[in-house]
C-alpha cells in the first residue's frame, strides 16, 4: 500500500454532487481534461481520433477506481480534489441545536461520505503513482468555516428527477441499505411514497448546506445545475475549472474531453476492459443507462413537482435555483468544432 502524505490536506477542493446527478460524468471529464492537459494521449475507440499528444502516455483506467481523491497537479493548482458526495465543509457547527437538519437524517449511506468514513488517513486516490492520501476533515471544516480552505462546487438535480433516478436506482441494488426503506421493499412502494417519505428529506439535507454556505460565501462556494452540464457541457465545465484555478484560462483540450466522456464511447471502452468503469459491474455490462431508459426518468405529473417545492421551501430551500429542462433526451452534447457542427446541421 503506497501512502502520500505531502499536502495541505485543509485546502482540498470538493466537487460535490446529489446522488444520480453526473457524479461518474465529472470524473472522467476531470481527469481526462487533467491527463491530457499533462501531456497524455487518449483514443476516441468509435472514430479512431488520437485525442492530446500521439506520443504522450495513455490514460490508465485499469487504475481508475473512482477516487474518490484525483490527483490534479498541472492542470490544477491544487494537488488532489475530491470528487463525490457530500455535505458542504463548514456548515455542520453553524446550526443551532433545534434545527430541523439536526433532527433528521438520510434515508441511505452515501450522501456524505466525506463525513461518513472512518479511515480518512488512507483515501483512495486516482491519477497517482501513489495508491491512498490522508484527508483531515475537521481541518477542512474549520478553514471552510472562515470561508478559506479549497474551492467548493456542488452540482444537483433537479429534486423530483433526482429522486425518481434513485428510486429506481435503489430497487435494483444488492444492498439491503439501499433496497429496503425502514424494512420495507423499495420495490413495493409507490414513487410518491418514495418521494415524500424518504428522498426529499435527504436531498434538502445536502441541498441547503451548500445554499448556505454560498450566501455566505460566494467566491469559495458556487452551485451549479446539472441540467446546465447536460445542455452546455463545455460552457459547464469551464466555469468549474476556472474556479477551481482561480482565474480565467484557455482549456484547449475540454472540448475533445468532453467528446470522450459522451455516454456510447464510455460504453466502448468498457466493452474493451471488458469490466464497467465504476468497478461495480464484470463483463459487458455496464453502470450506464442507455439513454432511451433515462428518457423515462422524466415524470409528466405537475403536481408531484409543485408538491416537492412547496415542502422544499418550508425547510428554507431556495427553490428558484432548480432547472426543470423541458422534455428531451438526457445525453451529453457532442462537442464538436464549430464548422464541424454547422456541417452536420446543414446535412440534416
Amino acid at each position: 500500500m503506497r501512502t502520500h502524505f505531502m499536502f495541505g490536506t485543509y485546502c482540498l477542493p470538493v466537487l460535490s454532487t446529489v446522488p444520480r446527478s453526473g457524479t461518474w460524468l465529472l470524473r472522467y471529464l476531470f481527469s481526462f481534461v487533467c491527463h491530457l492537459e499533462q501531456g497524455g494521449r487518449l483514443d476516441d475507440l468509435l472514430t479512431g481520433e488520437v485525442i492530446g499528444n500521439p506520443r504522450g502516455p495513455a490514460f490508465d483506467f485499469t487504475r481508475f477506481r473512482g477516487g474518490p481523491l484525483f490527483r490534479v497537479t498541472g492542470a490544477l493548482r491544487a494537488k488532489h480534489m475530491f470528487i463525490g458526495h457530500t455535505v458542504c465543509p463548514g456548515f455542520q457547527d453553524l446550526l443551532p441545536a433545534g434545527h430541523w437538519w439536526r433532527q433528521t437524517s438520510f434515508h441511505v449511506p452515501g450522501y456524505d461520505c466525506l463525513h461518513e468514513e472512518t479511515s480518512y488517513r488512507h483515501t483512495p486516490v486516482d491519477l497517482a503513482r501513489y495508491d491512498y492520501a490522508p484527508v483531515k476533515v475537521p481541518a477542512m471544516e474549520r478553514a471552510a468555516r472562515k470561508g478559506l480552505g479549497g474551492r467548493i462546487a456542488f452540482v444537483y438535480r433537479n429534486p423530483v428527477d433526482q429522486a425518481f433516478s434513485y428510486f429506481r436506482y435503489c430497487q435494483a441494488h444488492v444492498n439491503p441499505a439501499y433496497h429496503l426503506f425502514r424494512g420495507r421493499p423499495v420495490t413495493e412502494m409507490s414513487f410518491r411514497e418514495y418521494l415524500f417519505g424518504a428522498a426529499l428529506i435527504s436531498y434538502a439535507r445536502q441541498f441547503i448546506t451548500y445554499q448556505i454556505q454560498a450566501a455566505r460565501y460566494p467566491d469559495l462556494v458556487k452551485m451549479i445545475p446539472y441540467e446546465n452540464l447536460i445542455d452546455r457541457p463545455v460552457e459547464t465545465a469551464i466555469h468549474l475549472l476556472d474556479h477551481y484555478s482561480d482565474h480565467r484560462r484557455e482549456w484547449p483540450m475540454l472540448p475533445a474531453a468532453v467528446r470522450l466522456v459522451r455516454k456510447d464511447h464510455m460504453r466502448a471502452i468498457e466493452g474493451k476492459l471488458g469490466s464497467s468503469l465504476d468497478g461495480t459491474r464484470n463483463g459487458q455490462d455496464s453502470h450506464m443507462r442507455a439513454s432511451e431508459d433515462t428518457e423515462r426518468d422524466r415524470l409528466a405529473d405537475p403536481s408531484i413537482r409543485d408538491e416537492a417545492i412547496a415542502r422544499l421551501s418550508e425547510m428554507g430551500v431556495d427553490c428558484s435555483l432548480f432547472a426543470w429542462p423541458a422534455q428531451r433526451a438526457v445525453t451529453l452534447r457532442r462537442a464538436y468544432p464549430g464548422h464541424v457542427r454547422d456541417g452536420r446541421r446543414a446535412a440534416g
